[in-house]
């Protein structure tokens, strides 16, 4: 079980690098919110920033500054997602529909820009497909983590939701300074391979956390 727990480690339900940081400044932000801001406005907020970073990235091809929706819609899509929960507590407004609300909303408007990057001069379609299928299957174990009353953030490597968030809202800008703005399968051979990499050792950290998860609640029960 030694090297299932290393690769545990790596996908633990534990903190992320920025998780502190943000966590401040959530609080902050949610004590200083207007009555006027509703839950539900912040939830729309996210959804809305998904659409404008999506519409970013397929404006690509035809102009370079849409590459500023991206930053932009990132940054609305972080801050509704990652306010509207901390403030339905504060406002004891925690229904159960509400909350099913916030993680779909969370989910599709997470989807949407991996889609679009898929369809961007930034990133292949099946580098696209790769992240895709990492990222659907870190949120159910994140969400069956929080089902069964346990931590709810899983990171990998100390990466969460709001680092892979950022990653989005930069990774433009840094295609670009690295020389990739086209579609041509050389231009992604060599990312494509180390995405494909990643993502291997990531399912892998993953598996490997589910069974430290099942060994561990079946010690305690025996």
């Amino acid at each position: 079980m030694n090297f299932a727990r290393l690769l545990a480690g790596m996908a633990a339900g534990g903190k992320s690098f920025l998780s502190g940081w943000e966590e401040r400044a959530i609080q902050r932000i949610v004590a200083g919110m207007p009555q006027t801001i509703s839950v539900k406005d912040l939830t729309r907020l996210s959804v809305a920033g998904g659409f404008i970073a999506a519409a970013g990235l397929l404006g690509c091809h035809q102009a370079a500054w849409p590459i500023l929706f991206v930053l932009v819609g990132m940054t609305l899509n972080w801050f509704g997602a990652a306010v509207d929960g901390p403030l339905s507590v504060h406002r004891g407004e925690r229904r159960s529909e509400l909350r099913l609300t916030q993680h779909l909303s969370d989910l599709f408007s997470l989807l949407l820009v991996i889609t679009a990057y898929g369809f961007s001069p930034f990133l292949s379609l099946e580098s696209s497909l790769v992240i895709l299928a990492c990222f659907l299957l870190f949120s159910a174990y994140t969400y069956l983590r929080s089902a069964a009353g346990r931590v709810v953030q899983t990171s990998l490597i100390g990466l969460g939701a709001t680092e892979f968030r950022i990653l989005m809202a930069v990774w433009p800008f840094i295609a670009i300074l690295s020389g990739f703005g086209g579609r041509a399968a050389r231009e992604f051979a060599a990312l494509d391979a180390s995405i494909l990499l990643l993502a291997v050792v990531a399912i892998l950290s993953l598996v490997a956390a589910m069974i430290v998860d099942g060994w561990n609640i079946s010690s305690r029960e025996n």
